[in-house]
């Protein structure tokens, strides 16, 4: 894998909107801007960062010109995505691959950033972080959220052993041992990308799944695809992360999460470890993606084996 360098202060970060739009420009842009300021980041910002067609940041073109711009530009050192919602995979096929693989640079970003993690890591085989944005974590960091962002997106070494905020315990839902790439993220992007040109391929690598937001049911089904898809018996372990606000749309005829993770997921037999606080969760669990891990689901644990960026 291609690891980029790591994000110093004084660095210039390339701000993209490549998925949902800022509602409320004025007021966010300028807590936004205060928030990276304090960090110490200079920026750069894309013009679809203030753009607004209906609920994305821009058009589709307008979206990827300005992701492929921040690659080419010599002045920017890492790309930072301004928030997720819903957008990314719709441009997908606009984006130039050749310039990232040409110009490797951090990336961070979450949720709907997923589909741009999944087809950075298929099409040009570079790390990424999975990670807070500016429009929202940025503003209301706590401690840990922001300790674990830095250590993500300075260090040279292995991050080493993942520690959950305290009072949030690891659950071994399969127990077992295995090593492997961590890829994935939110599920419903990874659902939406089967059969397309940007799927994931999980095989021998640790899939982390998260999301927000949706019925139980939908969670069903999303994991169902992924499980017809072969990709619970492909991967060597799964990793789940918040599954926040998933609830139940009719109580009297509810399954619960747990029975559809062992419906779905358990009968594949590969570890799975359960309950860490990365994705939707109030705080937040920075992680590299494409790195090699180490899962220990009875002991709890997943340990990241190598560094994910390079000077």
């Amino acid at each position: 894998m291609l690891k980029p360098k790591p994000l110093r202060r004084g660095d210039t970060i390339g701000l993209v909107g490549i998925s949902g739009a800022m509602h409320d420009p004025e007021t966010k842009f300028e807590k936004m801007m205060e928030a990276i300021d304090a960090l110490g980041y200079r920026t750069i910002i894309a013009d679809s960062c203030r753009e607004e067609y209906g609920y994305l940041s821009g058009t589709d073109e307008s979206r990827a010109k300005g992701l492929n711009q921040m690659f080419r530009d010599d002045r920017v050192d890492a790309v930072v995505c301004m928030r997720g919602g819903y957008g990314v995979a719709r441009m997908l096929d606009l984006v130039d691959f050749d310039v990232m693989r040409a110009n490797p640079k951090l990336v961070l970003g979450y949720s709907d950033i997923t589909a741009l993690h999944t087809a950075i890591h298929q099409k040009v085989g570079m790390v990424t972080i999975h990670g807070p944005m500016p429009c929202s974590a940025w503003m209301e960091f706590d401690d840990f959220t922001r300790e674990s962002m830095l250590r993500a997106l300075t260090s040279t070494e292995p991050l080493g052993r993942v520690v959950n905020p305290e009072g949030m315990e690891p659950q071994c839902i399969v127990p077992g041992k295995c090593t492997g790439q961590l890829v994935g993220g939110n599920l419903t992007l990874i659902a939406s990308a089967c059969g397309t040109p940007f799927a994931l391929d999980a095989t021998d690598k640790v899939l982390l799944l998260e999301d927000v937001g949706e019925y139980i049911y939908r969670l069903d089904s999303m994991l169902t695809q992924l499980r017809q898809a072969g990709m619970f018996e492909q991967c060597a372990g799964v990793v789940l992360g918040g599954f926040t606000n998933c609830t139940e749309e009719y109580e009297r005829y509810a399954l619960h999460l747990d029975d559809i993770i062992r419906d779905i997921i358990v009968p594949a037999g590969k570890p799975v470890l359960a309950n860490l606080s990365i994705g939707h969760t109030d705080t937040k669990i920075t992680v590299p993606l494409g790195v090699q891990v180490a899962v220990d689901a009875e002991a709890g644990t997943l340990e990241f084996l190598e560094s994910a960026l390079e000077e």
